[in-house]
């Protein structure tokens, strides 16, 4: 599974952003509203959400969950810090998707017992400007491996910085899915980088199918 987070920084509009990546198949849009303002989200929402629809991509936003009850997207993804799962799900109710952010066993285990639907487990690479650290592969396989013993089912997502390169790594770690943005915003042709991962993708998902059935 692919998750595309837009990039407000990058140089194609957010608008531009969601269309393309919706065009290659794309069917995970995450809003982060790092520099926008709500008016300009609920703008934003209002306009891309018809093609979101008529695509059969799902559309959560990041962190702002009064917001996302407001603009009615499909649900949101919490920060560390950002809310507590449950005030989220009280928020937005049974059928919204809940992701939470995670780093560390701890922060996972906390997680146990708690409607939450998937984890993001990031950084997997850190910004240069950021105080956090990179989780790098050998920690995203423990933490899967760690959720693994503990029996919780929940998708594994990583995140942070991660190119068209890290797929197949973080695919053979344990994860189920990863979520790129700058690698995409800011590819020449942001179609054909979104298509090049949901391709490879494809790959590990039909070999996990082929798991299944047999």
């Amino acid at each position: 599974m692919l998750q595309y987070i837009t990039d407000a920084s990058a140089r194609r509009s957010v608008e531009d952003q969601i269309k393309e990546v919706l065009s290659a198949g794309c069917n995970w849009i995450t809003i982060d509203p790092a520099g926008m303002t709500d008016d300009e989200i609920r703008t934003l929402v209002a306009s891309i959400m018809p093609e979101c629809i008529e695509k059969q991509a799902f559309l959560i936003l990041k962190d702002k969950v009064e917001l996302a009850k407001e603009i009615n997207v499909g649900g949101v993804v919490l920060s560390q810090g950002s809310e507590f799962p449950s005030h989220a799900r009280m928020t937005l109710g049974a059928a919204a998707v809940i992701g939470v952010e995670v780093a560390t066993a701890d922060q996972i285990a906390s997680l146990q017992g708690l409607d939450v639907d998937y984890v993001v487990m990031t950084p997997y690479k850190a910004e240069e400007t950021s105080d956090n650290k990179a989780l790098g592969l050998d920690t995203i396989k423990k933490l899967c491996s760690y959720m693994e013993g503990k029996g919780m089912e929940l998708p594994r997502v990583a995140a942070g910085r991660v190119s068209y390169d890290d797929i197949a790594p973080l695919m053979d770690a344990g994860c189920n899915g990863v979520a790129m943005s700058e690698a995409i915003a800011n590819a020449s042709d942001i179609t054909a980088e979104t298509k090049k991962a949901i391709d490879l993708l494809k790959i590990y998902e039909e070999k996990e199918q082929a798991k299944l059935n047999s």
